[in-house]
């Protein structure tokens, strides 16, 4: 059986559709909610104090006023929404699996030394392709095993954001308890008015989940992750003096192993989360479905976390899958 879905027969609209990853984003109209501005245009004869960017201290001083506010009373939530393709098989296309839609909120800490602590927050749903609908159970697309879908929420994913005196910008973070400084080259692009940003994190860790104790979720031995952060701000926002906080829009990309709960064990194969983000002025602008079924299934996420809870170690979903559940049996063979 061919299970490749470009070569299959489609109409217009479902290939508009696949192509557009819209089948998890336009239901409801939470594209068009979500991503209305965060902060009103720039009048004119704003004040304008041009920033260096080549200066690391400059240019994380304005990366912490892009994905956040440098105020430290301030809270910033942000959304984002997409969809996740699997990779199975090099000769075959990518397969759309489902859809993703989540939030973040984070508040900024600057230190003494210039540096910045992120306290960070975040969960998402998944959602069915077709109707955009949050889902608990989803029909593995591989094995047509039914599985119980475990949504992201991780309480605490701080970071760090340092100058580095070997490689300028680095992020200090916990990954599933390995406390890692990587590198954090912004790559700021200006056109016109445009500022571009991308941050990028890529890694490879220990997997909390061994497969020799969770032969039916764990990727494998070691977890290898690309996360790509794509903004796009106003440089006027980002040189007002007067402003703490610029808007955004961007997109984030992740490719990484198989989640937990798709059960794939150590099946060959990664994923890629494709999806649009978008700063918010405050968390009611979260759109409606995703804010009822957060308000009824983990309320404590719509603030950042504490500061108590700098130090601590850092959730992701693997190390919440691990703390949440019990291995699966091994398949007989």
């Amino acid at each position: 059986m061919n299970n490749n879905w470009m070569t299959k027969p489609r109409s217009r609209r479902e290939t508009l559709q696949s192509a557009l990853g819209i089948g998890s984003l336009a239901a409801g109209g939470m594209l068009a909610s979500a991503c209305a501005p965060a902060s009103d245009p720039q009048p004119a004869g704003a004040k304008r104090e041009p920033v260096d960017f080549s200066d690391p201290t400059q240019s994380l001083r304005a990366f912490i006023k892009l994905t956040g506010d440098l105020d430290p009373t301030v809270e910033t939530p942000s959304w984002f929404g997409g969809t996740v393709f699997g990779d199975a098989r090099r000769d075959r296309a990518l397969k759309p699996l489902f859809g993703v839609q989540g939030f973040g909120v984070l508040r900024t800490e600057q230190e003494a030394d210039g540096s910045f602590r992120i306290f960070n927050r975040e969960c998402a749903f998944y959602t069915d392709l077709k109707t955009g609908k949050f889902i608990d159970q989803w029909k593995n697309a591989y094995t047509k095993e039914i599985c119980d879908v475990k949504p992201i929420h991780n309480m605490t994913v701080n970071a760090h954001l340092i100058v580095s005196k070997k490689v300028g910008t680095a992020i200090e973070m916990d990954f599933d308890g390995n406390v890692m400084e990587v590198p954090l080259p912004l790559g700021w692009q200006n056109f016109d008015d445009k500022l571009f940003s991308t941050f990028e994190v890529h890694t490879a860790f220990p997997n909390l989940l061994k497969p020799e104790d969770w032969p039916r979720e764990s990727a494998g031995k070691v977890l290898r992750m690309a996360e790509i952060f794509q903004r796009v701000v106003s440089l006027a926002e980002v040189e007002n003096p007067d402003l703490t906080s610029a808007d955004y829009s961007g997109c984030w990309t992740r490719v990484g192993p198989w989640l937990p709960w798709m059960r794939q064990g150590q099946t060959p194969g990664n994923l890629l989360f494709r999806t649009f983000m978008t700063k918010l002025r405050s968390i009611e602008q979260i759109p409606a479905d995703l804010k009822a079924i957060t308000e009824e299934r983990l309320p404590e996420f719509f603030v950042a976390p504490p500061p108590e809870t700098w130090g601590t170690e850092n959730d992701s979903s693997f190390s919440v899958y691990a703390q949440e559940n019990e291995p699966l049996p091994a398949l007989e063979e």
